[in-house]
């Protein structure tokens, strides 16, 4: 019989093309996924894998191996979420990622609600960072995301077992300190402009698919932080400038603390998902799909700028 950490083994190989790298992901030593994926080559009577020195490149008896698996796979997970909502009423617990793009106001309105309606179902809140919450949702570090962005990598896009909802719009502004050189130019800036500043950036959390295309990546001198509040704190302070939405920035502006100044052409994302697995669809997770709305509500709960306590991401 095909054990189902054999069918995920050989998932990982072929998403990576290394043994090293799988092991890696799987928390395993390389020698244990090779074994795993000899082993179960033997039982087949197939080679699943051509291997080499630098890598491993999937056979086509190895492709159908890995299409017709992650069926199988997905129906094994379905059944151990199934069954454990038969014993408890619902999922036992559901995990959802916050990409740090969105107004974190709504959140502890959506905490209580959860609650009420899914006592059974223990609630995981984590954190991601532009590519970072795909990357979550793909390996099933997560169920739902708030925030994706606009690029949606080609693996999740794909697969069956993801569904996107639009958030709508984001308002991004280009902000400093107004005693920031840049601020003294009496015209729109344009890219060289930025090249001779520091530009403050947010790390990516993506761990397996590439960065995001982030309007920064053109610059050379680059501040990486590792969140809008870090970002905000160094620009007021002078040290650099940096890209904030709309509902983080308005706050900082009113105040006269930070201004905004236009620039051409940089590519924002401008868009954002709410995503799901809908492989782990139970009742607590259609009760937040319902609770989150359409898009329009979607994007006044998590990318507005009412209220003042949205200037703390």
């Amino acid at each position: 019989m095909i054990q189902a950490d054999a069918i995920e083994a050989v998932q990982v190989v072929a998403h990576y093309q290394n043994f090293s790298l799988a092991a890696r992901h799987l928390h395993k030593v390389p020698s244990a996924i090779s074994y795993t994926v000899k082993k179960l080559e033997e039982q087949l009577g197939v080679q699943l894998f051509v291997r080499d020195n630098r890598k491993v490149e999937i056979t086509p008896a190895g492709e159908h191996f890995l299409k017709e698996s992650r069926k199988i796979l997905a129906d094994l997970n379905k059944l151990k979420y199934t069954t454990r909502e038969a014993a408890t009423q619902g999922e036992a617990e559901l995990r959802v990622v916050l990409n740090n793009i969105v107004c974190q106001e709504t959140l502890y309105e959506f905490i209580n609600a959860f609650n009420a309606a899914n006592p059974h179902t223990r609630l995981v809140i984590n954190g991601e960072i532009y590519n970072g919450s795909w990357d979550a949702l793909f390996h099933q570090r997560c169920d739902l995301v708030i925030g994706a962005p606009q690029h949606i990598p080609e693996m999740v896009a794909s697969d069956s077992r993801f569904r996107c909802a639009t958030m709508g719009t984001v308002r991004w502004l280009l902000v400093m300190s107004p005693e920031h050189l840049l601020n003294a130019v009496e015209r729109k800036l344009t890219r060289n402009d930025l090249n001779a500043h520091v530009i403050i950036a947010i790390e990516d959390t993506v761990r397996t698919f590439s960065s995001g295309e982030n309007w920064y990546n053109v610059y050379s001198r680059r501040l990486k932080v590792p969140n809008f509040r870090n970002a905000i704190e160094c620009a007021v302070r002078g040290i650099g400038v940096t890209a904030l939405p709309y509902h983080f920035a308005r706050y900082y502006l009113e105040k006269g603390i930070l201004v905004s100044r236009e620039v051409d052409d940089v590519a924002w994302n401008t868009h954002c998902y709410l995503a799901w697995n809908e492989e782990k669809r139970g009742a607590a997770l259609s009760w937040c799909l319902d609770w989150l709305g359409d898009e329009g509500q979607l994007n006044n709960r998590f990318l507005s700028a009412d209220g003042d306590t949205c200037h703390i991401p």
